[in-house]
């Protein structure tokens, strides 16, 4: 919200503000008052307070495009979608080529699934504006949306110029050319798609999956299917995960579910604010800051994944696990001989683990040490030679 915000409009606030001579000072300044606390409000992100400061304000002076874009976009914040395209409408009334407010009513139409009403301010935003990325990329979803495959291509293509790693622009434009028939070209897009997009990225697989089966290749096209239909299994716990932990607050085992499941999606972000409320919940768990440490470790902070990973041993000191985790900290800081002292303490309490071994190695091999390198990774292939 803080984006809308920009020094451009404020400036352009500045003429109906001040330029008011057919309202009577004390309204105009009671105008002032509200508009002033409306962008306070917005700033905060108090949408709902935002949304009476404007109203108040347009209640004096009604016929301020902008005041009534802003108002529109905070009714949009709060999911009143209907309510937000009615002062667009105004806004557009009195500008009605203002782009903003042309691209915020084509959004509004197109959460809404009103593709068709959507389609009219969104070219209009394009044509005023040909760089407009936003502009084309919304029009092209709505386009496909209404079917109309072969008028989007283009519009996609050109929302890729502009923004040429968005990855839901390459999704929709390899669905345009799935139903064009044009499969070489809808792999293509697809795969980009999951190159560009966010880790377990469902539907641009389902899209291969159709692709391959059109083109005869059902082993990859079943390839694609299983993955897909894995990440919408994950994408539905990490759902009800997400509302169990919203509705029960104090639902450890919620927590700790999702917890796993961010770890194992590689959201690592967000899992270290997870662990942390688990860690507030049961301040006692060594497995909570292993798992702490584990996320700080793949962001590549290593100072507070060092401080997890101690956390974890003075509760659980004789698990080996914590201090083969701490020796691939200090190994990461450059401290060879922290992480030989924690590599070899994970093979006192654990000497049949192969990995332990393989990361002394590893260790050993960096540091120019060839013997104990050797010697350790001798004891790795054997053990990795019993499992088997």
């Amino acid at each position: 919200m803080r984006n809308w915000l920009t020094i451009a409009t404020l400036l352009s606030l500045c003429a109906p503000l001040f330029g008011i001579a057919d309202t009577e000072p004390s309204d105009h300044s009671k105008y002032v008052q509200h508009v002033e606390q409306g962008f306070v409000f917005t700033f905060q992100g108090n949408n709902k307070e935002a949304i009476n400061a404007f109203e108040a304000a347009l209640a004096i002076e009604p016929e301020h495009a902008e005041i009534l874009h802003y108002l529109g976009m905070a009714y949009a914040q709060e999911e009143l979608l209907n309510r937000a395209v009615e002062n667009y409408q105004r806004s557009l009334a009195l500008m009605p080529d203002n782009i903003e407010a042309l691209y915020s009513l084509g959004v509004a139409y197109f959460k809404l699934d009103k593709w068709a009403e959507a389609v009219v301010p969104l070219q209009r935003v394009v044509e005023l504006d040909p760089q407009h990325a936003r502009g084309h990329e919304v029009l092209g979803k709505s386009l496909v949306r209404l079917r109309r495959y072969a008028e989007v291509v283009p519009i996609l293509k050109q929302a890729l110029a502009l923004k040429p790693n968005a990855a839901g622009t390459y999704y929709e434009l390899g669905t345009a050319y799935l139903n064009l028939k044009e499969y070489a070209k809808a792999i293509e897009n697809f795969k980009q798609a999951i190159a560009f997009g966010p880790a377990r990225y469902a539907d641009p697989h389902f899209g291969l999956g159709t692709a391959y089966l059109r083109l005869g290749d059902r082993e990859k096209s079943r390839a694609e299917m299983q993955i897909f239909q894995q990440y919408q299994k994950e994408y539905a716990e990490y759902e009800r995960l997400t509302r169990l932990t919203r509705n029960e607050p104090n639902n450890l085992e919620a927590w700790t579910g999702l917890a796993s499941l961010l770890m194992q999606q590689k959201n690592y972000g967000q899992a270290v604010q997870v662990f942390q409320k688990c860690i507030a919940l049961d301040p006692n768990n060594a497995t909570f800051y292993h798992g702490l440490s584990r996320a700080f470790m793949n962001l590549n902070y290593p100072k507070p994944a060092v401080e997890a990973a101690n956390k974890a041993i003075q509760l659980m000191p004789n698990e080996a696990i914590l201090y083969n985790t701490l020796g691939s900290l200090y190994a990461m800081q450059g401290n060879s001989r922290n992480a030989i002292v924690a590599f070899q303490k994970a093979i006192e309490l654990d000497g049949e683990e192969p990995f332990y071994h393989l990361n002394l190695s590893r260790l050993y091999q960096g540091m120019g040490n060839q013997r104990l390198a050797q010697e350790h990774h001798r004891i790795y292939e054997y053990l990795m030679s019993k499992e088997k």
